[in-house]
């Protein structure tokens, strides 16, 4: 199993106080106290990751010894600067700051952070959830900078077949097994680069099902494997950020596959003849599939190494086609790149 490293710089997000000038009038006075915001996200290697081209809004939360201060605070992308209504001003006492982006408000109603969830949070595979926390932040004439980290962990699945002799073609790629819904928890702490482990975590996991990552509408939508891996959660559903949780050893219970896994619906040809060898006459029923010419493909999502997907991180997984009768274990590996905070 190859192991690389992808660096993603952190995303950043500044809440700054203006600073004090001669001006004393109560109007220029309430200016200096208003609290701004400005977003910063360096640019990621992958189009899917979010980007200072690309975040829209975020929400922000403020308390104060104990009580609300902001609460679900909408701010939007004005051009270059970014905006919210009404203006809320630094009090003269500490604030602790609670943030996530994208606006997942339509989608789900957030308890109170202060509290310390975000509960029944349902996962559609699209969207890069952030979170970050400020603990006693006062005003001052530089910016309260909050470092945002990935709430969920991203799984791509890369495909490819080397074997000259036969012609592997992708139907439909399933991830077997997750669960969809969960419970997130923000960190009482800041979420500072100097401290990685101030992290959030999961919990109340739910809606255990399968969740299809790849699929055709017609035949000329069936992917045709090459020596060079293509990864398959992108340029069709585009989904690849999943709800971190424990993965189980995959298994056949005798009339259904159990365990989480990467299934795989594929026919597979003989390239000098043409003729179809797989799956065939010979092929267990369990990987057969009802009114669909292509069989089913099952590999391991855990591995001795890899028993969880972890929170911030990002998990690969290469699976090579080769052999031509699909009867000896077909070749893979997991590679794992952790988000890394600069």
């Amino acid at each position: 199993m190859r192991h690389y490293l992808i660096s993603i710089t952190t995303v950043l997000i500044s809440i700054f106080a203006v600073s004090c000038t001669d001006d004393d009038s109560p109007e220029r006075i309430n200016e200096q106290k208003a609290i701004n915001f400005c977003a910063l996200v360096p640019n990621a290697p992958r189009a899917a990751s979010t980007t200072t081209a690309t975040i829209k809004d975020f929400i922000v939360y403020a308390y104060t010894g104990g009580m609300p201060y902001m609460q679900n605070v909408l701010v939007t992308r004005n051009g270059s600067t970014w905006s919210y209504s009404p203006i809320v001003y630094w009090p003269s006492t500490p604030l602790n700051f609670y943030a996530y982006s994208p606006n997942i408000t339509n989608s789900t109603s957030p308890d109170d952070p202060e509290i310390g969830s975000i509960p029944g949070y349902k996962n559609t595979g699209h969207t890069d959830l952030l979170y970050a926390v400020n603990m006693g932040e006062v005003m001052k004439p530089t910016p309260v900078n909050l470092n945002f980290r990935h709430a969920m962990s991203r799984v791509s699945v890369m495909l490819s077949s080397s074997n000259p002799q036969i012609d592997v073609r992708v139907h439909y790629v399933k991830l077997h097994n997750i669960y969809l819904q969960g419970t997130f928890h923000f960190p009482h702490v800041t979420t500072s680069p100097q401290q990685p482990d101030h992290i959030g975590n999961w919990s109340d996991l739910k809606l255990n099902n399968d969740f299809i990552l790849f699929t055709i509408i017609g035949n000329e939508d069936i992917l045709t494997l090459t020596p060079k891996p293509v990864d398959i959660t992108e340029n069709n559903l585009d989904v690849s950020f999943f709800i971190p949780q424990p993965l189980t050893q995959l298994g056949y219970d005798g009339s259904d596959f159990t365990g989480n896994g990467i299934e795989i619906d594929c026919e597979i040809f003989d390239t000098t003849t043409g003729t179809k060898i797989w799956p065939s006459t010979k092929t267990p029923p369990a990987q057969l599939i009802p009114e669909c010419p292509a069989g089913r493909l099952l590999f391991p999502a855990s591995t001795d190494a890899i028993t969880e997907w972890k929170i911030g991180h990002s998990y690969i997984y290469n699976i090579k086609i080769d052999n031509p009768d699909v009867l000896k274990p077909i070749m893979f590996s997991v590679s794992v790149d952790e988000y890394q905070t600069d």
